[in-house]
């Protein structure tokens, strides 16, 4: 899922360079402060961890974007704000996973607990 999910952001990324050039009118602080509160969800998701590549990404188009102007900048914030964003699902899609799976395994300890009490008491399993 990782490579996929990878590749197609690349894609879209790609898609959208070709699509722009450098010039432009100047970029929205509105427009920073949301690539940055993008990459501030993903790290509290813990992205950094657990979808590493992409939050790396989502920080080096950060990076670019505040070096670069106008549509540039602008396509480099959209790439952050999308690679951060992807990073913080992988990384709650991953805990949530790990949730599921030991509430599994609780249930199966339950069911084995249950299976012993019928044992002990002589009473037939349901």
């Amino acid at each position: 899922m990782k490579l996929s999910s990878l590749g197609v952001l690349l894609l879209a990324g790609a898609l959208t360079g070709c699509a722009s050039s450098g010039g432009g009118p100047p970029v929205a602080r509105e427009e920073v402060i949301e690539a940055e509160t993008a990459l501030r969800g993903a790290a509290e998701a813990g992205a950094g961890e657990r979808a590493p590549e992409l939050y790396e990404e989502a920080r080096i188009a950060l990076s670019a974007a505040r070096q670069a102007s106008g549509d540039e900048a602008r396509r480099r914030l959209l790439e952050a704000r999308d690679y951060a964003a992807a990073a913080e699902a992988m990384a709650k899609a991953e805990r949530l996973q790990r949730e599921a799976n030991r509430v599994r395994r609780e249930a199966d300890d339950l069911d084995r607990q249950a299976e012993r009490i019928r044992e002990e008491t002589g009473r037939p399993p349901q």
